[in-house]
């Protein structure tokens, strides 16, 4: 049996339970697809047509556009990841090429129209110089007029940074309970951080726990729009907090997300 989704492997990386983070972070995925393609008909000078989803995890966002009619390659350092957004294309007979992939140094066999970068995945190249790497390698898999479209964390306020949320989602017999928390340990030098997850899943009466704690990094606006100018290749477009077009970033008081707009040049 052939599927349509194509799994290159590489190396392990994080986040092995994509099931349960699928189900735990299913809200709001469709408000996300549509202001993505607001944005492609609002700012691309292009006829937006392929996209690149970069650390697509569970494929949440590869998935939606994908079932809208555009051509998908979405990668990840995770095998698991990858393995799981492949076979769901392939039961929703969707053509998907998926990959394991670094987004600090990928490279594409052919360029896109537009590329994205949620869930602040940007958050796990820990330095600049990753991050100046990582633009350049963005804008190399991009047509001229394309989009590269991420979201960051952000820092809301300086005296007690760290933030938790707890939730519970079910799909089907599975519930998943999920407890999240980020900016622990915050190193104000490095603007590294811990962040800590757990997933507490419960299908057919057996009970898993998934938990996971990592170094994320903070960037600043500023500093972000002064890394896109060194790393060449983009026009900066707009940013928003949140996924709403008329909620632009800085007329909020206390932004927690900033959601960013690039365009090749």
């Amino acid at each position: 049996m052939e599927e349509s989704a194509t799994v290159k492997r590489r190396r392990r990386a994080p986040y092995t339970q994509p099931a349960y983070y699928d189900v735990a972070f299913s809200s709001n995925r469709d408000g996300e697809v549509s202001f993505l393609m607001h944005c492609f008909t609002a700012y691309a000078k292009r006829s937006v047509r392929q996209v690149v989803d970069i650390a697509c995890g569970p494929g949440a966002h590869a998935l939606r556009l994908a079932q809208r009619g555009y051509r998908i390659t979405a990668f990840d350092l995770s095998p698991e990841n990858t393995r799981y957004v492949a076979e769901k294309a392939y039961r929703q007979g969707l053509d998907i090429t998926v990959n394991i992939d670094d987004m600090a140094k990928f490279q594409l066999s052919e360029k896109v129209d537009a590329a994205i970068c949620l869930q602040n995945s940007q958050g796990y190249m820990l330095t600049n110089d990753d991050l100046v790497r990582h633009f350049r390698a963005v804008a190399a898999a991009l047509r001229r007029g394309g989009l590269y479209i991420f979201d960051r964390y952000m820092v809301s306020s300086w005296t007690n940074p760290a933030r938790s949320w707890s939730w519970s989602r079910r799909r089907g017999r599975l519930i998943v309970r999920a407890s999240f928390s980020a900016l622990h340990d915050v190193n104000p030098v490095t603007q590294l951080f811990r962040e800590r997850m757990t997933l507490e899943a419960v299908e057919n009466g057996t009970r898993r726990v998934y938990r996971q704690t990592y170094i994320s990094r903070m960037v600043f606006p500023q500093e972000l729009r002064a890394l896109v100018e060194l790393a060449g290749g983009f026009e900066f477009v707009q940013w928003f907090f949140g996924f709403k077009d008329h909620q632009i970033l800085e007329r909020l008081k206390h932004p927690l997300l900033m959601v960013v707009v690039l365009r090749k040049t």
